[in-house]
């Protein structure tokens, strides 16, 4: 059983984020004193358009901060060459999942347009997978990096109904990489790609049959996790083609002496990967320095965000009000030499 990256493509990239923020004051706009949030998107989308974003300010510090999910080196992604058009007021690593992150810090000047540029370049490899004989070892389940890829998180807690699917279908699987791809070929038979409007979670796919490119991901993750293998979210790209591209999801999932395999319902792949995908984080629940403890708005909870895609902001503002936001974000794929 092993895995190998082969045949290398080279893209050159270049990804935009860019956002104008307004706001609109409680104490300075009369008729916002007692309007409705309806009324208030309706005043924010006369001013600002239709594709503006409304949300209250909180009684907090004034602040603006934007994560970036830096592009980096993962084993089918190598040779990066990046160049960012304003510098990071920070960098860390988010040790939990090896992310590479930077820190924006808009908070002297919050309101207005912003916006950053990264142009970049890396050898994209073929993942291709030979299972061999199928056997796999055991994991030391009383380690920290079992722990931390088998546990239930938020959108993928493992409930009673997923626990008991996946001990059902698994039941004759022989082995970890068996039960894995046993979970695969259930989740591509029984769950329909197809974007909807209701609530997250690995339960919520379940119970309908279907769910987008995330969500079905979402699933995945919990079964596997049920079965007691090691599992994370990558989020990314698909970089065929010279047009903006489609932010992607897949899934790894970790046989221990052979390594992480890509697995993606929505595309069928199981092992072996294309070598057109474009990498920007891995894992769930990324921490977030100078993040609020919590904030439903933005999702964080615990200085955590569930995923970087590849970016995160959180605004504040002292004074008692709404924000109206305009947020645009593309990766262009330009080509490859």
């Amino acid at each position: 059983m092993k895995i190998e990256y082969k045949n290398p493509e080279k893209k050159q990239s270049i990804f935009i984020w860019e956002a104008e923020i307004n706001f609109l004051s409680k104490e300075r706009e009369f008729n916002l004193r007692n309007a409705s949030e309806e009324e208030i998107k309706e005043i924010a989308q006369k001013r600002y358009g239709r594709d503006v974003h409304v949300f209250p300010s909180s009684q907090r510090q004034e602040s603006f901060f934007l994560w970036i999910s830096k592009i980096k080196e993962w084993e089918s992604q190598k040779n990066i060459d990046a160049h960012y058009s304003i510098r990071e007021s920070k960098e860390y690593e988010d040790k939990e999942n090896k992310n590479t992150i930077a820190l924006y810090d808009f908070s002297k000047n919050i309101l207005g347009k912003k916006q950053l540029k990264v142009q970049f370049s890396t050898d994209i490899y073929q993942v291709a997978f030979d299972p061999g004989d199928w056997k796999t070892k055991e994991y030391d389940k009383s380690s920290p990096f079992y722990i931390r890829y088998t546990r239930g998180e938020r959108y993928i807690g493992q409930t009673e109904d997923i626990v008991n699917l996946t001990n059902d279908i698994t039941r004759e699987g022989e082995g970890y990489l068996a039960k894995a791809k046993i979970i695969y070929n259930w989740i591509i038979k029984n769950i329909t790609p197809q974007n909807t409007n209701t609530r997250r979670g690995a339960m919520r796919v379940l119970e309908n049959g279907s769910g987008g490119t995330i969500e079905i991901n979402f699933l995945l993750l919990a079964m596997l996790r049920a079965a007691d293998i090691p599992a994370r979210m990558i989020s990314g790209v698909w970089g065929e083609i010279e047009k903006r591209q489609e932010f992607h999801f897949w899934t790894e999932f970790y046989i221990e002496g052979v390594g992480w395999i890509p697995v993606d319902c929505v595309k069928k792949m199981f092992g072996d990967m294309d070598n057109k995908r474009i990498i920007l984080s891995k894992g769930e629940n990324i921490s977030l320095e100078m993040a609020p403890e919590n904030d439903n708005f933005f999702n964080i909870s615990y200085k955590r965000i569930f995923f970087l895609q590849p970016e995160a902001f959180y605004v504040s503002k002292k004074e008692e009000g709404f924000f109206a936001i305009k947020e645009n974000k593309y990766i262009l794929v330009k080509g490859q030499r």
